[in-house]
């Protein structure tokens, strides 16, 4: 029993449009008839597109929330899994706990470290600094006058500056 594209497209939910532009390039295999019309398997259309309800849409699965999974053993290995993340979780927790105690414990300590002299103090009176220093005068230096160079650039490098007479 083949399908004509609208058919097709109806149990799938595409236009007659989508189901031959799929068949054009590859996607789904169908063979033309006599008349010159596609027809399309029913298998190949479902092994690219699922099938869709006529009245609510795409196919689901219908699953009761209330009923369990009958597979015991994979939800006892998820609760394990998530009882070991929380507690991985409880440790990065506690960890970010104990460096911030640390940080704060280590600014206080720097913040004493910097308000504080921490020079050691001299044994003797004589090591420190005399009480008469000779603090010798700040010479600036004169600014010397530049030579100005006479000619101009040409000249300058042409070196026809010395010899302005010869022309």
């Amino acid at each position: 029993m083949s399908l004509s594209p609208m058919e097709a497209g109806k149990h799938v939910g595409l236009t007659k449009q989508s189901i031959i532009k799929a068949v054009r390039s590859g996607r789904l295999s169908a063979t033309k008839n006599v008349s010159g019309e596609w027809e399309i398997e029913p298998v190949e259309l479902f092994r690219v597109w699922p099938a869709v309800n006529q009245d609510r849409g795409k196919v689901t699965p219908q699953v009761d929330a209330l009923t369990p999974p009958e597979n015991g053993e994979v939800v006892t290995l998820l609760k394990e899994q998530i009882d070991l993340l929380k507690s991985q979780l409880d440790d990065v927790r506690a960890d970010r706990e104990d460096i911030r105690t640390d940080r704060n414990h280590w600014r206080q300590i720097a913040e004493r470290s910097l308000l504080t002299d921490q020079r050691p103090a001299p044994d003797h009176p004589s090591e420190t600094l005399p009480q008469s220093l000779e603090v010798a005068p700040i010479v600036e230096p004169s600014p010397s006058p530049q030579a100005q160079p006479e000619g101009g650039f040409w000249s300058r490098l042409f070196g026809r500056g010395d010899q302005q007479g010869m022309l």
